[in-house]
């Protein structure tokens, strides 16, 4: 048998960030709920990304993370809600007894560890929304081993729930900030959730995503981690398992034609033209 012909290489050299913009990256990120048992990285000064929507900012958080801290900072630093997509029972009953104590303005000794340090935050408990349905492709349930049947509900018509409830003008449907943690309840459940939510059009602004396996060594994760950054988003932040992104809106994909047989790699074509000229 013939062996295959060798591949022809380029010189091309990868770009980088250089050591001022990596300066600029430490100096504007900073961590929410540090006191608690699960900090996330997140957009310093995240008032003046939202500063134009404020209240109206819409903040979706699904799954739930070892501490609500990281949650209730976003929603106390923004003023706006908090809609929570509680995974089974158990998450709703943590999130439950958060409200409690927002309510009561006090924890007393007998509350949960999930409610640590939530009587430092200032939010309303009536910000406090939960969400009975998963962002999903369908109306229906998937079957979480270990919690049971979850309801799902379409991705747009959930969103349109959520912003209707909140009384934006003109109709609007967006997600401007998102949390994802299903490592709890559901590991990996953040792959199809957030593939649900990007391929049914929304981009928000600020993504938050708490990876069960880590890209560069899960396969599965590989490709959602890959798709996100070429479907506009770039990395920002990592902290242990948890990323932080932010959407710039340059879709790599959409500069690419995928109905041609004239290339092999249609992305790997425009780079290569992209370098021709510039030299």
């Amino acid at each position: 048998m013939s062996s295959a012909p060798a591949a022809s290489t380029v010189s091309v050299s990868a770009p980088t960030r250089d050591a001022s913009f990596n300066t600029f990256l430490d100096n504007n990120i900073t961590t929410i709920g540090a006191k608690g048992a699960d900090p996330f990285p997140v957009v310093d000064k995240l008032w003046d990304v939202f500063a134009g929507k404020g209240i109206r900012t819409v903040f979706l958080s699904i799954g739930t993370s070892v501490s609500p801290l990281a949650d209730l900072e976003i929603a106390e630093s923004l003023g706006c809600p908090a809609n929570i997509c509680a995974i089974g029972e158990s998450e709703k009953k943590n999130w439950s007894d958060v409200s409690t104590v927002l309510k009561d303005r006090k924890r007393d000794s007998t509350a949960s560890s999930f409610t640590e340090q939530v009587d430092s935050k200032w939010i309303l408990p009536k910000n406090l929304r939960m969400i009975d349905s998963l962002p999903w492709w369908e109306n229906g349930t998937i079957d979480i081993s270990g919690t049971g049947p979850v309801a799902t509900q379409k991705v747009d018509a959930l969103v349109a729930s959520i912003c209707g409830t909140m009384k934006l003008k003109d109709g609007a449907k967006r997600i401007d900030v998102l949390k994802i943690d299903t490592t709890q309840s559901a590991p990996g459940l953040e792959i199809p959730i957030l593939n649900s939510i990007i391929s049914a059009g929304y981009r928000p602004s600020v993504l938050l995503v708490k990876w069960s396996a880590m890209p560069d060594t899960d396969l599965t994760t590989t490709n959602a981690a890959g798709h996100l950054q070429c479907c506009g988003y770039t990395l920002l932040s990592v902290k242990d398992n948890k990323f932080l992104y932010y959407f710039n809106d340059d879709n790599i994909y959409e500069i690419c034609s995928w109905e041609q047989r004239t290339n092999i790699n249609p992305i790997a074509n425009e780079l290569l033209k992209a370098v021709s000229r510039t030299r």
